[in-house]
């Protein structure tokens, strides 16, 4: 019998592999490029959501939270009315709570000022639902009574240290109970200990809590139920006592909207950014520092894909955008564009000097190694720095994550210049021969 001849199989070039992986990032680029302008929603819930980024886009508000100056917002007064023999504290400390909760609920430009008959609040501006849920917590008053069964107060929000929520599960984990525990201070313990009941009932502003809150030492666990609606509402009340209560007697009196002082900067900024990006890339192909379809395709590629990781990943992860973050956002993209210029004109300047495109990216990259980032080191440095003062701290994550999204970039044009390395090896494909 005559041996079967066995087929072998042709292993691919390294100049179609090089194609494969060029057309797949291209696409990535376009894909990237599309999601960032149309924007797309991942869930019905309006969580994670990727949305339009630019200043001309009707979602503006909902990509980029920003802050009064930028967005404007609203206010609300708040007539007040002080207790018998109020201290005159009693009133600033009511204030300060109101702004220290707004503050911690994310709110962060928020303003809370004493007038002579009123409270005022400013927030930025923000959809309907949010405000009302800020408004109702950041004004509830937040006073707690734990009653023993014959109805008698044992203790106040005064004699509670801090509260936790806590998830407890079944022995299979197929369900949960929410419970809230108070934990109380030692005046707290001693009037618990000194009370001898076994359980207490809970009212948050009249409100009950639990009517069967157990005792175990100095803490008092109320079980709020087995739902994320319970674990809402825990969080909530957790929220109260953990940042004080308002000790004056409010009643809206007004409202209405606060101008944005400086709204016209959120979209100058931008526009004048894409302009100086087209601009500088013109003027680098002219002067002869980005020459070639590949110097070409992996700055602009790169960039692209910067803009994109900052646009969707790290603006929306910002708490409030100020005109320091569009700035800080700003220097990271300036970053992108001098590495992969810089890297670009080394690679160029090797061909120039007769060395082969393989060899020419090996050696640009090398060259300019130490430079680049060196510069991202000190950006980086800086971002740390404006990190540790809670005004600037948005703003140094802001700056952080552009050096994040240059070095991303810096990585996505490395790629693309592999691609190119494997599909041809005429320099001219690469830089301007000198």
């Amino acid at each position: 019998m005559a041996n079967k001849k066995t087929k072998t199989r042709k292993p691919m070039s390294s100049a179609a592999k090089g194609a494969i992986c060029l057309v797949v990032l291209l696409l990535l680029t376009v894909c990237a490029s599309w999601l960032s302008v149309k924007g797309m929603n991942l869930d019905a819930e309006g969580v994670n959501v990727l949305l339009p980024w630019v200043p001309v886009s009707s979602s503006w508000v909902k990509s980029l939270p920003v802050n009064k100056a930028l967005g404007g917002g609203s206010f609300i007064e708040y007539a007040y009315t002080l207790p018998e023999n109020a201290s005159e504290t009693v009133l600033q400390d009511s204030a300060n709570t109101i702004r220290e909760r707004l503050h911690q609920l994310g709110e962060s430009d928020a303003t809370v000022t004493v007038n002579d008959d009123a409270i005022r609040v400013e927030m930025r501006k923000m959809d309907d639902s949010r405000f009302a849920t800020m408004r109702s917590l950041a004004t509830a008053y937040g006073h707690f009574s734990f009653s023993d069964p014959n109805g008698t107060a044992i203790l106040t929000e005064k004699d509670i240290a801090h509260a936790d929520v806590k998830v407890n599960y079944n022995s299979t984990g197929t369900s949960y109970s929410v419970v809230l525990a108070f934990k109380t201070n030692a005046s707290g313990a001693q009037k618990l200990a000194d009370s001898g009941a076994s359980y207490l009932a809970v009212t948050c502003d009249g409100d009950t809590v639990s009517s069967f809150a157990l005792i175990d030492g100095d803490t008092v666990s109320a079980t709020i139920g087995t739902s994320n609606s319970a674990y809402n509402t825990a969080y909530n009340i957790a929220f109260l006592l953990n940042y004080g209560s308002i000790d004056v007697t409010l009643a809206q009196s007004n409202s209405g909207s606060v101008k944005a002082e400086m709204g016209i900067v959120l979209t100058v900024v931008l526009l004048v950014a894409a302009a100086l990006l087209v601009i500088s890339l013109i003027y680098l192909i002219a002067a002869g520092k980005l020459t070639g379809l590949a110097g070409f395709l992996s700055v602009w590629c790169a960039v692209l894909l910067g803009l994109f990781f900052v646009a969707t990943i790290v603006v929306p992860s910002v708490t409030l955008l100020s005109t320091g973050c569009l700035v800080a956002i700003l220097l990271g993209i300036v970053l992108a564009i001098y590495a992969a210029v810089t890297r670009t004109d080394a690679i160029s300047k090797q061909i120039g000097e007769g060395n082969t495109p393989k060899q020419a990216s090996k050696l640009g990259f090398k060259q300019v190694a130490k430079t680049v980032w060196i510069a991202h080191g000190a950006v980086l440095l800086l971002s740390l720095v404006l990190m540790i003062f809670p005004f600037s701290k948005s703003i140094g994550y802001c700056l952080a994550a552009g050096v994040v999204a240059s070095a991303f970039a810096m990585g996505i044009m490395r790629l693309f210049q592999g691609c190119f390395t494997l599909m041809s090896s005429k320099p001219a494909l690469f830089g301007k021969v000198k």
